[in-house]
């Protein structure tokens, strides 16, 4: 069955970034999930998006006197915003409610209407009939222990699942962004459907392949198998490893009738990983309406128009950083960014590594150079809030006055970002990207890139458009550029422009129509939905 307007792909996701307030996103998955959804609506394509409506209690980032992140909630509620509204039957809320493994659940969805034939739902559990185990998982993304964990997943996959019967929708397609959708396949044993399931594969790191206790795992799946005379054994053993552990990646991979990678690179490494499996790769996009300065979208501009443009996000960046760090720059120094999501293989480090050297690069009283920094840690990793920790230490103390850590990294702090530095900056752990998206906004936006050559930065030919770094020394790859190539050619000035630069931004953005949202979704057409 192809996607109709009567049939649209059901795209599941943990998490949705489509406002800046909605507290449903955490990172990059979540961008790109609201990115697809964006451009289904543009193009009128039918599909909707299922996600879960957290509350968002640890949502915003805060910082201790000695550096350490932590978390405040978000203000949202989605009875005062109008932003989702609840979903309604006959005049009322639509509640379902689920028999979730001996305990009658009661969950509801609101809905974010993004287009004529795009829709996006999100899945709550937090009611005050509910036990609080039921109410307490909606708190944050990815939250509270394994039990916790798996419970969201419940409410994502068996929930989505009910909710599209409830609202008489039947999916052309099941589309689960990574393993954490999967438990919808056990509604398709339930009511003996044949849909057929996509699964995308976003990492290949652990934190994003979670395994599970099998106990706790077959704890539910026999309740569940109990109650509609299934085999608990059957709803359990796709996920099976060789550990004797549950693998949501593995039952993803053995349920799906199509696999698909997210840059060329990531499809290579997909295939040595998980060899019994045949692999598609669509590299991903960005919704580029979203991300790029209305403006630039014109080829035509001249030099001098270009630049004027790009030195006032420029300025409008260094208002943003004052109101939000209490802190001043000059904007028409050369800027570098780098802004994430922090983990350990993001290598946030490595940009200010050997401060000593770096320091003397950035303090040219002749060509100064200013660092922005930012993102976030998930709340649970504090490896990752070590990390900002020692990053802020090196920041006030060896790099003051050049190097900026921005708090609270969102989706509004992100648009100024990605349009108001002259250098986006990308270090990952080689192999370990697996595609990564913020590049290619910058690039709309005649940002130039200078990254290691991992995702779908692998991809470009980079000549005269940006700088790779050795990613086997990536500091000091990165000081070398900065210091012999990139500090010359930003302050090469004739009649008052940098006219080798500009034509690395041309090069840039012209780049940028490569990785659009609409390529990737011809392509998801094409080659995941034609069965």
């Amino acid at each position: 069955m192809l996607p109709s307007p009567k049939n649209p792909v059901a795209y599941f996701s943990a998490e949705f970034g489509i406002d800046t307030n909605l507290p449903t996103y955490a990172g990059g998955l979540g961008i790109l999930a609201g990115d697809t959804l964006l451009e289904a609506a543009s193009e009128d394509f039918p599909m909707i998006g299922i996600g879960l409506l957290y509350q968002g209690k640890r949502f915003l980032q805060e910082f201790t006197p000695d550096g350490w992140q932590i978390e405040d909630p978000s203000p949202f509620e989605p009875e005062n915003t109008q932003l989702v509204r609840p979903i309604e039957k006959a005049g009322k809320k639509l509640k379902l409610s689920i028999n979730f493994f001996g305990e009658e659940i009661t969950i509801a969805a609101y809905q974010q209407r993004l287009g004529k034939y795009t829709q996006l739902y999100l899945l709550t559990s937090d009611f005050d009939q509910n036990p609080e185990p039921w109410r307490n998982i909606m708190s944050a993304e990815y939250c509270c222990g394994d039990e916790a964990q798996l419970m969201q997943q419940f409410v994502l996959g068996l929930g989505g699942m009910r909710l599209m019967e409830a609202l008489k929708i039947t999916p052309s397609h099941l589309h689960f962004q990574e393993g954490r959708p999967i438990f919808a396949h056990w509604e398709l044993l339930r009511t003996k459907k044949d849909t057929p399931i996509i699964y995308t594969n976003h990492t290949l790191v652990p934190d994003g392949n979670l395994t599970y206790d099998l106990d706790l795992v077959k704890k539910y799946a026999d309740d569940y198998a109990t109650q509609y005379k299934l085999s608990g054994e059957n709803l359990i053993k796709p996920g099976l490893t060789q550990e004797n552990h549950f693998s949501i990646t593995k039952y993803g991979l053995e349920v799906a009738n199509k696999r698909s990678a997210v840059s060329k690179r990531h499809y290579d490494l997909c295939q040595e990983v998980w060899p019994n499996y045949d692999w598609e790769y669509i590299t991903n996009g960005i919704h580029i309406r979203r991300w790029q300065s209305s403006r630039l979208g014109n080829p035509h501009l001249s030099d001098h128009e270009l630049w004027e443009i790009h030195s006032s996000k420029k300025r409008d960046l260094a208002r943003v950083v004052k109101k939000r760090s209490g802190f001043d720059y000059d904007p028409n120094r050369l800027v570098l960014g780098w802004a994430r999501r922090i983990t350990g293989y993001k290598q946030i480090e490595r940009i200010i590594d050997n401060s000593e050297r770096l320091y003397q690069i950035l303090t040219n009283p002749d060509r100064p150079v200013q660092i922005l920094l930012a993102g976030k840690a998930h709340p649970g990793d504090d490896s990752g809030k070590r990390c900002i920790q020692d990053v802020m230490k090196v920041l006030s103390e060896k790099l003051s006055g050049h190097a900026l850590f921005i708090p609270n990294y969102d989706i509004a702090l992100a648009t100024h970002l990605i349009s108001g530095v002259d250098v986006w900056l990308n270090t990952p752990e080689y192999g370990k990207e697996a595609c990564g998206t913020s590049g290619m906004k910058a690039l709309a936006n005649g940002v130039i890139n200078c990254t290691v050559a991992d995702g779908w930065a692998a991809e470009p030919n980079w000549e005269n458009t940006g700088w790779i770094l050795d990613h086997t020394n990536i500091t000091e790859g990165f000081q070398n550029t900065l210091q012999k190539e990139i500090v010359p050619l930003f302050y090469d000035r004739a009649e008052g422009l940098p006219s080798q630069w500009i034509t690395m931004m041309k090069n840039s953005i012209k780049l940028s129509q490569n990785y659009s949202t609409e390529r990737m979704l011809k392509e998801y057409q094409s080659k995941l939905y034609t069965l």
